[in-house]
């Protein structure tokens, strides 16, 4: 088979053209330092990359979360520190004012200082940490509490929605258990204040969805009473939603509504929630908890919110009873003023300066105060040294609980950096070159292509024919 120079030209310069794109595609490497710069470079590594780059970022977020929420929670871990202090100095008021031989003008100038305490305890759970209030619970932009001063000067915190008005802590009328069957095609009714006569408050009944399918879970019923309490005279009025722990909870939107569950046909899940008003979705966020992604599908709370520093009794979030530092500081200020409860002037509707109590079967009653010092002075020295010690006690729990979570949070910070390193170090392997590797490779293509160019030079010799016509 005869060669002709055209077919050794044609073959020369293809084998050519394959060196200088080799060759530059090493230049693109080694100028680079990545292996590659398109997807057709190396498409399954290339995926790999994009994959790992990913992880890489969410890593980088996660470390921002963590990062964010162990600020927060060594600020309120400070906080906590000042809020026990505070307690710790009224105690030592208490101590003083019940010795022996104080007068009542002294108890009095005892109790200015007590009431500053008040105000300054009501302060530091107002504090902001880059625009959130710590103790606001999910309403973080408003603060949670406030102090209301009445005509006695004496100083009471308060729980405050997010236009600084005055929040009742009730109780929450949640359902005892969630049964499917006990949810089909039942009514629930309603009763609000009826603000043209208040005289006749309005029904709403509300029906729940039927379940007789067996299909729908607790979402489906609750997202079913929210539709239908939209298009009732309840109309941003109630709200349902889901519980954590797989329950239904009402609560009233706005903290002024006085909503009662009056009645009700779904048995025994609802049965402990009539006749109770309707807490609200303010006090429910300030005491909900806040929760953060700190690795994928791993969440985690890390506040202490301002229900829970204030409530030290057995039940920790809203809860209706004495266990609480606001009802704690307005007895400490009216035995300081030598005043104790008229136990014999209860009443079932609140008058001006009445205090409220809760018996141990939860019934609330009102009663007035009463001048009596030498009763005010043994409260001083008894229950009242004994709550203080409780409340105490209750804000250490709640300060240990921060300082495991932020142990835990600096664990998983240290968890995340060797996390980021092994995800940086695997993808460098990926798309980053071996540069020693490389120069050689670039110094045998240069080789390569010298050579190719030598010998088509010495093969391919010009003759008279190629200048001929």
């Amino acid at each position: 088979m005869r060669i002709t120079n055209k077919s050794i030209s044609n073959n020369f310069l293809v084998d050519m053209q394959r060196n200088l794109q080799n060759l530059n595609k090493i230049q693109q490497q080694v100028s680079s330092m990545k292996n590659f710069s398109k997807p057709s470079d190396d498409p399954l590594n290339v995926e790999r990359s994009m994959q790992m780059q990913t992880s890489l970022n969410a890593t980088d977020q996660y470390y921002s979360n963590i990062t964010s929420a162990l600020s927060s929670m060594q600020t309120t871990d400070t906080t906590l520190g000042q809020l026990g202090t505070v307690l710790t100095n009224v105690r030592s008021d208490l101590v003083k004012a019940g010795a022996p031989g104080y007068t009542q003008d002294e108890r009095d100038k005892i109790n200015d200082e007590v009431r500053q305490y008040v105000s300054q305890f009501a302060q530091i759970l107002n504090t902001n940490l880059g625009g959130e209030y710590i103790f606001g619970g999910t309403q973080g932009l408003s603060k949670p509490v406030t102090t209301v001063t009445d005509t006695d000067g004496n100083v009471s915190i308060e729980y405050a929605d997010a236009k600084g008005n005055v929040v009742n802590s009730i109780p929450e009328v949640v359902s005892s258990g969630f049964n499917i069957s006990n949810w089909s095609n039942q009514t629930i009714k309603f009763t609000m204040e009826n603000p043209e006569d208040p005289s006749n408050p309005i029904e709403v009944n509300v029906n729940t969805l039927d379940t007789s399918d067996g299909k729908e879970t607790v979402d489906d019923v609750v997202k079913d009473l929210n539709n239908k309490i939209q298009k009732s005279d309840l109309k941003d009025k109630v709200t349902a939603v889901k519980t954590d722990d797989g329950n239904i909870k009402f609560l009233a939107v706005h903290s002024s509504d006085d909503i009662k569950i009056s009645a009700t046909t779904v048995v025994d899940d609802l049965s402990d929630a009539i006749g109770k008003q309707l807490s609200n979705v303010d006090m429910a966020n300030i005491g909900a908890d806040k929760t953060i992604e700190v690795s994928q599908g791993v969440v985690l709370d890390y506040n202490a919110t301002a229900s829970s520093v204030m409530q030290y009794g057995d039940n920790n979030n809203n809860a209706i009873n004495d266990d609480n530092i606001k009802a704690l500081m307005n007895r400490i200020q009216h035995h300081l003023a030598g005043q104790v409860l008229d136990m014999d002037s209860g009443s079932d509707t609140y008058t001006e300066g009445a205090e409220k109590v809760v018996d141990s079967t939860g019934e609330v009653k009102y009663y007035k105060w009463k001048d009596d010092k030498d009763a005010a002075t043994k409260e001083l020295t008894n229950q009242d040294l004994t709550d203080i010690d409780a409340a105490s006690k209750g804000l250490l729990k709640v300060r240990s609980q921060i300082g495991a979570k932020e142990k835990r949070m600096e664990a998983l910070q240290d968890q995340n950096k060797s996390s980021k390193l092994d995800i940086q170090e695997t993808l460098s392997e990926t798309e980053d070159i071996d540069l020693t590797q490389k120069t050689i490779e670039y110094s045998t293509m240069i080789t390569v292509y010298q050579a190719c160019l030598q010998t088509a030079a010495k093969v391919m010799q010009p003759t008279l024919m190629n200048y001929l016509s």
